[in-house]
């Protein structure tokens, strides 16, 4: 956590921690220390769980109490979005011939992505992902013990 948000050489290979910043009480390691220990208790275990800043609030730069969940990597990995800029189309869509491919990364199985089908515009694409990414997050939230966490993913898809 510190790592990511006071460390150059971090920050220069991962941008999207840039401005990211660990709230005051968490400076002093024993406040973060007894958090995570009321986590542990909460999840019966934090083992395996990864430190998740902007699932509650996608906006957050912020490591905090408030706005912190521990999550399973299959959470994270679900939510965590491709920030390339080689694609000019948007999230889950690639031009295959004159029309649009729609694909979404299925959290459920070991397959890297599924196709969601193709459709003559980006547009109609997006929303096929937007639907099914909603589908997998709800699907989810189920198996989410954090109230905060399993909300927001509930929502997160969602216009």
């Amino acid at each position: 956590m510190l790592e990511r948000c006071y460390c150059e050489t971090y920050t220069a290979k991962h941008p999207t921690y840039k401005d990211c910043h660990v709230c005051d009480e968490w400076l002093t390691y024993s406040n973060f220390k007894n958090w995570m220990t009321e986590q542990e208790q909460f999840h019966h275990t934090i083992t395996g769980m990864q430190l998740d800043k902007d699932l509650i609030d996608p906006t957050n730069k912020i490591y905090s109490p408030d706005k912190c969940a521990f999550v399973s990597k299959k959470v994270n990995t679900f939510i965590t979005t491709s920030t390339s800029t080689k694609n000019k189309y948007p999230l889950g869509v690639r031009k295959l011939g004159g029309r649009y491919n729609s694909r979404c990364r299925d959290p459920f199985s070991r397959r890297d992505q599924i196709s969601l089908g193709v459709f003559d515009t980006p547009e109609e694409a997006h929303e096929a992902w937007l639907r099914q990414k909603h589908i997998f997050a709800c699907q989810l939230a189920d198996e989410v013990k954090d109230p905060r966490a399993a909300e927001a993913l509930r929502v997160r898809y969602t216009k």
